[in-house]
């Protein structure tokens, strides 16, 4: 719980730097820069941090494919969309998702409009970001490899897990 309280803390505090923005017109193409800056600034500086950690990650491996590991970093939650769920609803998500989640994941739903309509979309993205994010990806021709890491990222582990895909786990579980 103490984990979830210091993201609490990372997101109200979220900045992008200069250095931040050459490392992703470094590592992502325009169109794929269009989805990270379609996300709200606490998501951007999570999958930064989730970038940066994989990287360091990575250089006790020799057979990583680093620029994937780098894209899927930080693009693995861009189906999380800026303006989609509320700043409020997206931290009762992740405290309901401590205490319920097959519930809420059941009571989840896409669709906007009330309170109550709000909350159990923001559950959905919240359970189903991976699918989503993998989706958006696909529409705009990413590689099938990026796509199944994406898609595969919040989903129990497998022996035949690429090393980018643990990696990523990894570092997404650190923050």
């Amino acid at each position: 719980m103490l984990h979830r309280i210091k993201q609490v803390f990372a997101a109200l505090t979220a900045s992008i730097t200069p250095k931040d923005r050459d490392f992703i017109e470094q590592h992502l193409n325009l169109k794929a820069q269009s989805l990270f800056w379609a996300m709200n600034v606490p998501d951007q500086r999570h999958v930064l941090n989730v970038a940066y950690t994989a990287l360091r990650l990575a250089d006790h491996h020799s057979n990583v494919n680093i620029n994937l590991l780098v894209k899927c970093a930080l693009l693995h939650d861009v189906g999380k969309v800026k303006g989609d769920v509320s700043t409020v609803d997206k931290i009762i998500t992740v405290i309901g998702d401590c205490f319920f989640p097959n519930q809420l994941r059941k009571w989840g739903k896409q669709g906007r409009g009330s309170k109550v309509a709000n909350l159990r979309h923001a559950f959905y993205i919240y359970f189903h970001h991976a699918a989503i994010s993998a989706g958006m990806l696909r529409e705009i021709g990413e590689s099938p490899e990026m796509i199944d890491i994406i898609a595969n990222h919040h989903k129990t582990p497998a022996e035949n897990d690429p090393l980018e895909l643990t990696l990523l786990r990894e570092s997404d579980n650190m923050h």
